[in-house]
């Protein structure tokens, strides 16, 4: 069963399953805009006369509006009109209105202990269902093609011997120019390493940190995989404290021999670095010939906020900072590559280094993502996924808000998760578990610290960019219930 409503040429189909009556009126609505019946700049029905086309209630197409306002595909105009949005048909076609797939009841799998949970709320699982197939499954047949006429031998680990056409070259080329792009890191393609993750990167330049006499000072809370890395390496970690505006310069060591930082979000608390502590970062780390580990893991999604530019992009900053990023926090976790932009005066000892044996990047993987990037694909996927996880953290936060405003919401302005902290004392690790069980999976704040003395509070790091909006209001009951009661 399905109902159409007409009106100035507007036909829409509203299919009989598949959510709430609202949220199929609004897929409806970006149908229209994915197939063209609906362009950019077009003039909308009001809501009385689509109501009474479809034969539903106004508040029904009210809603519906709202939520396709509010995710960017239609604005409203002075005097109450509401028109489509500029760009909204290239996102509509692109999957950027993210609807769980029909027949799913929200029960997503985890690779943890081959669980199955109803909520993913693990942090860092960007959404691949958003990413547009045909563009997907283009780049992959291509780069396996080009893999089966290639007589060329395999590059091991960031190596790029065999001119322009092997494929980290090709590779280190687009990212170069997605950086500039996206963060405003003009780095030049030799200053490119390739690596399968931040850990490797990570791990490959821990004899160049421990060859220095002194520590990392690393964030607390921070990520402790990438704290883990440098440790198994034989890197001597020391915990500093963050706080609203980042990790706290004045805190730093002289006999520090490097920092690690995530300054565009950090982890997991979310909070932006402040201009003034990345000058003066950037000054202590000039003064005390010291390296800034720049982490910037998912720098490309920012919410109601201006961009900042990376502390790499600062003036002086390339002589004292490794720029890392990684792809799996924008397409797919399972896309194991990375990338390290390293100081001119460190790339050669990095490089041999690595020369007595790091972990291969795929070069079918490598391939594919460089023709995804040279295409555009990147881009149009960036741009979609944006929309998207706008309007699952706008749901998300907003039944926080309405169901457990006891706790307080950090890192809401960027990245694709954020921190329910908790007012007082409270096990999260038990919290955490409980959740499990019910089956919903975050992780625990406390999780996050390396020195117990540096811990300030408890709470839950959520993610939300692979929670459906339709899920978000029962996934925060659910929280709602476990920390009442181990409260």
């Amino acid at each position: 069963m399905a109902r159409f409503a007409k009106q100035s040429q507007l036909m829409l189909r509203i299919d009989s399953t598949g959510g709430l009556l609202p949220r199929r009126v609004a897929a409806a609505v970006v149908e229209a805009m994915a197939q063209g019946r609906l362009a950019d700049a077009d003039a909308m029905p009001s809501t009385r006369v689509l109501a009474a086309s479809l034969g539903v209630s106004r508040s029904v197409v009210v809603t519906a509006y709202e939520e396709l306002v509010a995710s960017g595909f239609l604005a409203a105009k002075p005097g109450g009109s509401t028109i489509v949005e500029i760009g909204a048909g290239r996102a509509a076609r692109a999957g950027a209105f993210a609807l769980p797939p029909r027949n799913d009841p929200g029960v997503r799998p985890v690779t943890n202990r081959n669980d199955r949970v109803r909520y993913n709320l693990l942090p860092g699982h960007p959404d691949p269902r958003l990413i547009r197939q045909d563009d997907w499954n283009r780049v992959w047949k291509s780069a396996s093609r080009k893999a089966l006429n290639d007589a060329g031998t395999p590059a091991q680990g960031f190596l790029d011997t065999g001119g322009a056409e092997n494929p980290l070259s090709r590779l280190k080329a687009e990212l170069v120019g997605h950086i500039r792009r996206t963060r405003g890191v003009n780095a030049d393609i030799d200053d490119v390493l390739i690596f399968p993750g931040i850990a490797t990167a990570l791990t490959a330049l821990a004899p160049l940190l421990a060859d220095r006499s002194g520590a990392v000072a690393f964030e607390d809370p921070g990520y402790s995989r990438a704290r883990k890395a440098l440790q198994s390496s034989g890197v001597h970690v020391r915990p500093v404290p963050v706080d609203s505006e980042g990790l706290r310069i004045d805190l730093l060591e002289a006999g520090d021999r490097a920092v690690y930082v995530t300054p565009a979000h950090q982890f997991p608390l979310g909070e932006r670095m402040s201009v003034d502590r990345r000058t003066k970062l950037v000054e202590w780390a000039t003064d005390n010939n010291a390296l800034i580990l720049e982490d910037d893991y998912d720098g490309e999604f920012r919410y109601d906020v201006p961009p900042m530019p990376a502390i790499w992009a600062m003036n002086a900053s390339p002589a004292c900072v490794v720029y890392l990023g990684t792809v799996s926090k924008i397409l797919n976790r399972r896309m194991r590559i990375s990338w390290a932009i390293v100081p001119q005066q460190h790339r050669e000892f990095l490089r041999q280094h690595c020369l007595q044996g790091a972990e291969s990047v795929d070069l079918v993987a490598a391939e594919a993502l460089a023709e995804f990037i040279s295409t555009g694909a990147l881009a149009r996927h960036i741009a979609s996924a944006h929309r998207a996880y706008a309007t699952r953290r706008q749901r998300f936060t907003q039944a926080c808000t309405e169901l457990l405003p006891e706790l307080t919401q950090r890192g809401v302005d960027a990245g694709l998760h954020l921190v329910l902290q908790m007012d007082r004392a409270m096990d999260d690790i038990r919290v955490v578990r409980e959740l499990h069980v019910r089956g919903l999976a975050c992780t625990a704040l406390s999780d996050s610290y390396l020195c117990p003395k540096t811990r300030q509070h408890s709470g839950l790091v959520c993610g939300y960019s692979a929670l459906p909006e339709s899920h978000a209001e029962d996934a925060v009951r659910l929280i709602r219930e476990v920390v009442h009661r181990a409260g």
